[in-house]
């Protein structure tokens, strides 16, 4: 049935090429008899991303006499949009992050935009993998990645320097070398806390090693393997030996920006907050090492996607799949407000190149980044994982297999509940 609404955006979108110039897009208009189109589009950046996905929406205006887009940037997000779903009241297009895409569709919140991924040309080609597949729920698509935001490693290189490391390691021999070194007096060569982002590490980790965080379908934990094992005593080997004990939410940044600590793990939406203008030593942001048998990224994701609408346009569709085209094919822009690009042929592109840190984050990382499964409530489930992981590394637990154990048995009842929670399909 979508499919027949975009009729009109086949001669328009077949022609279209991912490229990272706007090219392609200033040659795209909509055809004569749908006049001018008004498009409203949601998203929660609300912080200091917003300003950029702003520019990019001017722009794309001022290229489409024929298409407007107004954009609107929500607090409690995810409410809101519930919330506009019940009254009928969705926008045209919004973003929507990867691991909530599945939550969304069984809320009724998105529609399939199958035929939108076919006639743009679109294809999972454009992207890695796990980005593309993090769009799709039940076989059908829903979603169309605009970036990624991995997990990252910061860099004091002052204060590695003085110990004698002259570039950022990326094995796991490097970077036991590197922390030994950096920690001496007062200083720690790492740091991790006991709260956020340290069940994200400990995922990385976990994959590392070659283990998942859930089975293949999103029914079961299996973060209680070997291979969770391995990840959480690697993360209190490492405490133990280069860094503080108990420490709370946010200490590791705090101490790194005041010059104390020579390497951190966050999200590199921290790179302007750790080493920019207002940090007094060289630091920099560049991918994580392999410290497990494997390469393997923590990573979010936002993606573009068609709400539901209880009278689907044609012209407005065609509209959409030009915007999300030009948003696609422009994310150098999108890319300055600390993402990666997740399109392949603009991650690559000689514009992104000049992008950084961002463009150096990526070659070590875009390619190996991993997602939830698609499964409706997935967050949910990580609640006593994120529990057992803090209590481990404040020292509240000490018997690792027991508490993953507990753990996975809590979040499979999370899981079990979910399913009837969830249980028609959309």
């Amino acid at each position: 049935m979508f499919k027949r609404t975009l009729v009109l955006a086949l001669v328009v979108l077949l022609t279209m090429t991912l490229t990272p110039a706007v090219s392609a897009q200033e040659a795209a208009e909509l055809p004569a008899d749908c006049g001018t189109v008004s498009l409203e589009y949601w998203n929660p950046f609300t912080g200091p991303d917003g300003p950029f996905m702003g520019e990019l929406v001017t722009a794309f205006n001022d290229s489409q006499p024929n298409i407007q887009v107004a954009m609107t940037t929500q607090s409690e997000y995810y409410t809101q949009l519930g919330t506009a779903a019940a009254s009928g009241t969705l926008p045209d297009v919004a973003i929507v992050h990867a691991d909530q895409i599945a939550t969304q569709v069984y809320r009724n919140v998105l529609r399939p935009i199958d035929a939108l991924v076919t006639e743009t040309g679109i294809n999972g080609e454009d992207f890695p993998e796990a980005v593309w597949n993090a769009g799709i729920v039940n076989e059908a698509h829903y979603a169309i990645p605009l970036d990624i935001h991995p997990m990252t490693m910061f860099v004091n290189s002052d204060l590695l320097a003085e110990a004698g490391i002259d570039a950022a390691p990326v094995t796991a021999e490097e970077f036991a070398a590197a922390a030994a070194a950096a920690t001496d007096g007062d200083n720690n060569g790492f740091m991790l806390t006991g709260g956020f982002p340290i069940r994200q590490i400990f995922e990385m980790l976990l994959y590392q090693y070659g283990g998942t965080s859930f089975n293949e379908d999103g029914t079961e934990a299996a973060w209680n393997s070997e291979a969770g094992v391995q990840a959480a005593q690697w993360l209190l080997d490492t405490q133990a030996s280069y860094s503080q004990p108990n420490l709370e939410v946010d200490a590791e940044l705090n101490s790194f920006k005041g010059g104390t600590v020579g390497m951190v793990w966050n999200g590199i939406w921290q790179t302007t907050n750790v080493t920019g203008e207002g940090v007094f030593f060289k630091g920099y942001a560049t991918a994580v090492p392999q410290i497990g048998t494997q390469m393997a990224v923590w990573a979010g994701s936002h993606q573009l996607a068609l709400p539901a609408q209880a009278d689907e346009d044609p012209c407005r569709d065609t509209a959409a799949g030009i915007f999300i085209s030009y948003l696609l094919d422009n994310s150098v822009t999108w890319a300055k407000a600390g993402q990666l690009p997740a399109n392949n042929v603009v991650r690559a592109s000689d514009e992104f190149a000049e992008v950084q840190p961002q463009a150096d984050i990526a070659a070590g990382s875009a390619e190996f980044v991993f997602f939830p499964p698609s499964v409706p409530g997935i967050t949910d489930a990580y609640g006593p994982l994120d529990e057992a992981v803090s209590a481990l590394l404040s020292g509240n637990a000490t018997d690792i297999q027991a508490e993953l154990d507990n753990a996975a048995e809590r979040a499979n009842q999370i899981l079990e509940q979910n399913r009837a929670t969830y249980s028609e399909a959309p």
